[in-house]
């Protein structure tokens, strides 16, 4: 069995098996990596009972229905819970919005066969990064193939099965998942209790095989915990290691499980990177982590990379020309903590601008006007009136790279707390913080009668199903400097306006921690200068290339992404590569009327289209380029359609399909450096 790399342009192709390889007695790959802690521990399943796919529920429709019985969540509860909230928190699942039709439609096999859980760890028991390999029953070791799922967000292990895995597993794949060093790691401090890998609340004390534990960090927690009751440590944020350094790292270890479980399946097979199809691919963070991996693929593990909404830090003052139509964006490839740190201070101010407000559902207003009036306050708008300085914070917005098509949605990316979360954890991950130093006063508290408090004790047990890896549901974001006590973040009183203003004071500090500098009519510390300096070395840890090893690419994102718009995220790194990569195979398909967040669409005033179908349509187009050969479409922009109403059904007339020769008003333009986007 080889797999042959053709002159030129032409992909690589894999030969049909001929009964074993000759690369198998000195296999390195049937080997186990020296990362595991452990060997991989095999769970079988049916597909009838208990699935891949579905947990311990018998089909999809089951699956979004299942509720947990009453009592101790077990492991395989978890385990359901997990996949579920990685179905509603992704796809779209509303009647008319596709499932079961362009997505969620499950082929039986895909359901039945193998699962294989290791940890990755340095054996110090602080890394303890989950691996999982999917291994279908209809897995055909003469056409062997490996597709990853890196966890987005800061998600369980399971957070791709819906977008990745589902697809991948109906096509006969393994799946190589990892949550890539985040995951659902909390520490409840004042219980000493912490997550096994298997979901399971335990007494944390000094094990070593939790999904985090804080106490192996040498933090004097015995004082923090008598100052400030009620608090968690979140892996992602107070781990002290900035896992987004080694996404790519672990996303490469990934593969290699998948190739050591393999081996151990099909012992006579021999799978090496030589003879087995490998695509990298996830969405989001995920879809930035296999990015990296591509970069960082120094034995030729992958064979091509199909991402959607990838997060990416490109490097600073990289010299990128990003233009739609006519005009050049005056600014475009900010790292995600410039833009996240500017979003956080006008954001709930831009809801209340006359153009937009009337379609504002889930910033409070009274906060954001009082958004407003702090910002003014603080030099950082102009005009006398709400109108004027709403109108002024969305115009800022507008010019710092957001897209006019994201106006509207700035509103739920506030109000559903979104951008305040990722402001505050990645100040601390960048920043290596303790629990014990929460950064601009900002720490993580349970919720109960009073903020912080005791969360509920179910809530606690089935968070790790339930959780995304940030502070929600029994944990929320608390500043710690507000009027009055620590209260939770989102109402608390700032203390330099005396207002519940969504806390200006924590987002003019963030903001502080990002520019190095005063903020607008806040002066910067000596302290902050010095966490400052040390969120730049995390920042300048986490920067990408832009050179894929000449491996075929693609990135599919919506224009109107608001999370990572556009012009910092899929258009500049298209640019990237082009000068970075002289053997650049990358094409990049930006979707009219396609956001990040899927499964929200139907609380906009335009029920866009779902990303994941062009997310599993760039599947289909690398699957064909590696095995047949086929040409991968020019770059374009794909002229999708709203929905006139959630009431109506999403149908081919709004998911039109990806060109293999788009019209010149569509095709996007990418040289060296430079990227043209029409209209």
């Amino acid at each position: 069995m080889r797999k042959t790399l053709l002159a030129g342009l032409v992909p690589v192709v894999l030969l049909p098996a001929c009964g074993g390889s000759d690369d198998a007695p000195s296999n390195a790959y049937a080997q186990r990596p020296a990362f595991l802690a452990a060997e991989p521990q095999r769970i079988d399943f049916d597909g009838r009972t208990a699935g891949l796919v579905t947990g311990n529920a018998a089909d999809l429709p089951a699956l979004l229905a299942y509720a947990a019985p009453a009592g101790e969540p077990t492991a395989a509860t978890l385990r359901t819970l997990q996949i579920q909230a990685s179905y509603a928190g992704l796809d779209d699942l509303s009647a008319g919005g596709g499932f079961g039709v362009y997505f969620g439609v499950l082929d039986p096999r895909a359901n039945q066969g193998s699962e294989y859980i290791a940890v990755s760890d340095d054996g110090s028991g602080r890394q303890n990064v989950t691996m999982a390999v999917q291994v279908p029953s209809h897995f055909d070791p003469a056409r062997p193939c490996i597709v990853t799922a890196t966890s987005s967000g800061s998600r369980g292990i399971y957070a791709e099965v819906p977008t990745v895995g589902e697809w991948a597993l109906g096509k006969g794949c393994a799946v190589a998942y990892t949550d890539k060093g985040t995951g659902v790691g909390v520490h409840d401090l004042d219980r000493d209790r912490a997550y096994a890998t298997d979901g399971s609340l335990v007494a944390a004390g000094q094990r070593q095989d939790l999904v985090f534990n804080a106490n192996l960090l040498g933090d004097d927690l015995a004082a923090y915990r008598a100052a400030f009751p009620n608090r968690f440590a979140v892996k992602q944020l107070h781990s002290r290691q900035n896992p987004e350094k080694d996404w790519g790292a672990y996303t490469l270890q990934s593969i290699k499980v998948a190739l050591y479980v393999l081996n151990q399946r099909f012992p006579q097979a021999g799978f090496t990177p030589k003879n087995t199809l490998v695509i990298a691919s996830s969405i989001s963070n995920g879809g930035g982590a296999a990015l990296r991996a591509a970069e960082q693929d120094t034995e030729g593990l992958i064979g091509g990379v199909a991402v959607s909404e990838p997060q990416v830090n490109l490097p600073d003052d990289a010299g990128l020309t990003v233009r739609r139509g006519d005009v050049v964006v005056p600014v475009a490839g900010r790292p995600l903590f410039d833009y996240f740190t500017f979003a956080n201070l006008y954001q709930p101010c831009a809801t209340q601008a006359p153009a937009i407000r009337d379609g504002t559902a889930f910033v409070a207003a009274p906060l954001a006007t009082a958004r407003c009036a702090a910002l003014a306050q603080h030099g950082l708008v102009v005009g006398a009136t709400l109108d004027a300085q709403a109108t002024d914070a969305l115009a800022r917005l507008r010019a710092y790279g957001w897209e006019p098509e994201s106006d509207r949605l700035h509103d739920s990316h506030y109000g559903f707390e979104f951008t305040n979360l990722v402001a505050m954890s990645y100040a601390s991950a960048y920043a290596r913080a303790a629990v014990t130093e929460p950064l601009c006063g900002y720490s993580v508290g349970g919720v109960g009668a009073t903020t912080p408090g005791t969360p509920a004790e179910a809530a606690l047990k089935s968070f790790w199903g339930t959780g995304s890896g940030l502070p929600a549901g029994p944990i929320t974001i608390v500043n710690d400097q507000a009027v009055g006590g620590p209260a939770k973040d989102t109402v608390s009183v700032s203390a330099s306006t005396g207002r519940a203003d969504y806390n200006v004071d924590g987002a003019l500090c963030l903001r502080r921690l990002m520019t190095g500098a005063a903020v607008g009519r806040t002066p910067i510390s000596a302290a902050e200068q010095a966490v400052a300096a040390r969120v730049r070395t995390g920042l300048a840890e986490v920067r990408v290339t832009g050179n894929l090893r000449g491996k075929p690419a693609i990135i599919v994102q919506g224009r109107a992404d608001t999370l990572l718009p556009v012009n910092h995220a899929a258009r500049p790194y298209a640019a990237l590569n082009r000068r970075a990569d002289a053997a650049s195979d990358l094409r990049y398909y930006e979707v009219t009327d396609a956001n990040h967040f899927d499964a929200l669409v139907t609380f906009y005033p335009r029920v866009m289209v779902p990303l994941l179908v062009y997310g599993r349509r760039s599947l289909e187009l690398m699957h064909s380029r590696l095995t047949t050969g086929a040409a991968l479409p020019p770059s374009q922009v794909v002229r999708a359609t709203a929905r006139a109403s959630a009431a109506a059904t999403l149908s081919d007339a709004q998911l039109p399909p990806i060109a293999a020769t788009p019209a010149a008003a569509d095709t996007i333009s990418v040289g060296p450096g430079t990227i043209a986007v029409p209209d």
